[in-house]
This record gives C-alpha cells, sequence and structure tokens, in this order.
C-alpha cells in the first residue's frame, strides 16, 4: 500500500493560467495581431506538429487534436494565402527569395486517426502530411508508456502508484485530467521513470500492446497510407525512446534500424527523420551529426520556431511548432503559424500532451 493517497485535483493557480492562455491566444488570433507578429516572427514558414486526432478531447482527457479545430486551422491556413507544401518542398522552398509563406504538416507516431479522421480532412483541403512512425508501433512492442497511464487513469477510479509511493483517487472527468497530468509530469522530470511503470500497468489491466493495436496503423495500413497522393511516412526511431540518455552507438542502431525497417516496407528510400519527446533526445549536435551520417535529408525537432533560409545550414535540427491545444486549436494553430512561440524560450522541448504543471 502507498503511504501516501491524494485525490487529484487540478491546482486554482494552473486553471486560471489556462484560462488566462486560452482568452490571450484568442484575443491576439481575432484581433489579427498574431498576424502582425508573423510579418516579423513568421519567416518563410512553418512546420506543424500533432499527434492523435479525435472528435472529443475532453474524452481522451484533455488530449489530442479536434478534428473540427484541424479543419479550422487548415480553412484559415489557406485564407492567409500560405502554401501548404511537403516537407522536401519547403526545403526546396527556402532556397527562393521571394516565394509565398508556407505551411507543412507533421504527424508523429502512426496513430490510426491520422487515417481516419485527419486524412479526409486533408483531402478536402489538398494539404499533404509527413507520419513519422516508430518501428515498435508497428510490431506492438514499444513502451508506449503515455497511452499506458491514460488507460490507467481512464479505467481505474483508484491507482497505486508504487515508484512513486503514491495513491491517487481520480474519480470523475476532472480529477482524471489532473491525475494524468500528474503522472505524465513525473516522467517528464526523467524519462527513465517510464521503464518503472510496467508494474503499475500490470497490476491495474493496462495492455500496453492491445492498446497500440487499437489505436495506432497496422504495418499494412502504413504501407497503404504512404501509397496515397497526401502522405509521406518519416522516421521516427525504434523504440520511441529519450536518445540523449543513450550512449552514442545505441543511438545510431535505434535510428538506422528505423529507416531500414521502414525502407523494406515502403520500399524507397526514407529521407526525412523526428526526434522523440524534443530535448530530452537532443544533447546538442550529436544526434544530429548521426542523423547526418546515416543518410536522411532532414530532421525536425519539436523545439518551437519558424523557418528562414538560415535553416538551410542546420537541415538536421529544424524547428516544429506543436499546434495541439484542446481549448482553442484554431487560435493556438495560428499563433503557432505566425511565429509566437519561438519567441518564448523552451530549451528546445515541448511538454508532453498533458504534462502541464501545477496539478
Amino acid at each position: 500500500m502507498a503511504s501516501l493517497t491524494e485525490t487529484a485535483r487540478l491546482s486554482r493557480i494552473a486553471r486560471m493560467k489556462r484560462r488566462v492562455k486560452t482568452h490571450g491566444l484568442r484575443l491576439l488570433h481575432r484581433s489579427g495581431a498574431a498576424g502582425l507578429i508573423g510579418r516579423v516572427r513568421g519567416g518563410r514558414g512553418v512546420i506543424l506538429m500533432f499527434h492523435e486526432f479525435t472528435r472529443s478531447p475532453r474524452e481522451k482527457l484533455d488530449q489530442g487534436c479536434g478534428i473540427d479545430d484541424f479543419d479550422a486551422l487548415l480553412t484559415a491556413i489557406r485564407r492567409s494565402g500560405r502554401l501548404i507544401l511537403r516537407l522536401e518542398e519547403a526545403l526546396d522552398a527556402l532556397r527562393e527569395p521571394n516565394g509565398p509563406p508556407f505551411v507543412v504538416l507533421t504527424f508523429d507516431d502512426g496513430y490510426r486517426s491520422n487515417i481516419e479522421l485527419a486524412l479526409p480532412v486533408m483531402e478536402r483541403h489538398e494539404a499533404p502530411a509527413t507520419i513519422f512512425v516508430p518501428t515498435e508501433m508497428l510490431t506492438r512492442t514499444i513502451n508506449a508508456w503515455w497511452l499506458g497511464l491514460r488507460r490507467l487513469v481512464e479505467i481505474n477510479d483508484a491507482i497505486e502508484v508504487a515508484p512513486m509511493d503514491l495513491r491517487l483517487e481520480c474519480t470523475d472527468l476532472s480529477s482524471k485530467i489532473a491525475a494524468l497530468r500528474r503522472l505524465t509530469a513525473w516522467v517528464w522530470e526523467d524519462f527513465r521513470r517510464a521503464d518503472m511503470l510496467a508494474g503499475v500497468f500490470a497490476a491495474h489491466g493496462v495492455s500496453l500492446p492491445d492498446i497500440v493495436d487499437e489505436l495506432v496503423m497496422s504495418e499494412s495500413e502504413m504501407i497503404a497510407a504512404d501509397a496515397h497522393p497526401l502522405i509521406e511516412i518519416g522516421a521516427h526511431t525504434t523504440t520511441h525512446r529519450a536518445l540523449g540518455l543513450l550512449p552514442e552507438d545505441e543511438v545510431a542502431r535505434d535510428i538506422a534500424e528505423n529507416k531500414s525497417y521502414l525502407e523494406s516496407r515502403l520500399k524507397r528510400k526514407v529521407p526525412h527523420f523526428a526526434y522523440p519527446y524534443g530535448a530530452p533526445s537532443i544533447t546538442g549536435d550529436r544526434e544530429a551529426r548521426i542523423v547526418e551520417r546515416l543518410g536522411f535529408r532532414a530532421a525536425v525537432t519539436t523545439g518551437p520556431g519558424c523557418l528562414f533560409p538560415e535553416r538551410l545550414q542546420d537541415r538536421f535540427l529544424i524547428p516544429r511548432q506543436n499546434a495541439e491545444y484542446t481549448e482553442d486549436g484554431l487560435a493556438y494553430g495560428m499563433c503557432g503559424v505566425n511565429g509566437l512561440f519561438g519567441a518564448i524560450p523552451t530549451g528546445g522541448a515541448t511538454r508532453a500532451p498533458g504534462a502541464e504543471a501545477g496539478v
């Protein structure tokens, strides 16, 4: 039995910060101020990052991108006069000094909702995207701890978390959202903790292979997706671990085996790579050197920022703006498109969904 029992709650300060953030984003977007900022901060374009798509983020415990928000965001991007380009096209466009501004869409991890929900919207807007897929998502052997934590909270009203010496009680939606944020933030504090959750999952009836099989594309679905004219599959490591914690030879193997796996299934070269997590995967330029040595043409991070021509000199650490915000995905996404978040220091890390502090 855990020595400490808590009822999970969102703190008053956390709730207030969330409200202020949401109202601020809406004001910047609706007033046109975000567009004015974009003339200075927006550069030539931006790469947007998504993961799951859902009809109701609340049902995902305040995670994922609402598909209606995604549709509205693509509409706003088109109305702004920006092109929506493939990643390789965007790199080429950076070489053109007077070309129109652009947006690139990227989806991480290979969720089935990318095809079932997002692709029909993309087809309406004629918008291409790259889906970055880890090998072990497809083989169902991945330690998808973030999905395990969500399911853990969804199906249990009381959770014994032995590694934290904690018992969390979460009986309603609000407390479940708070519990998930608390647990996710605990892992983000030290990614080694992800390997400490297997016993917690087993004790509470959570099967990671079953969850991944439910939510993530199969190998055959990935191959079919790659054949669609609007979809390109990219590399995302074999195991989806924080690369910065691994020795150099293991980092190289984790990336190289993913590239080889995808290329053997897709029958083509896989030129683009995405680092998992952000700063925990990037120790400096070590990982960039490895990615370049393995023959990739470009690699994207999760550090916010827009694209300027000088980024061509650093093609293996390209910034990418998170575009998921469940309160108002349109306002958040357009502020990102206009470079607002690149002005905010983050240390190169984008927090995981649900990892907000103050829980």
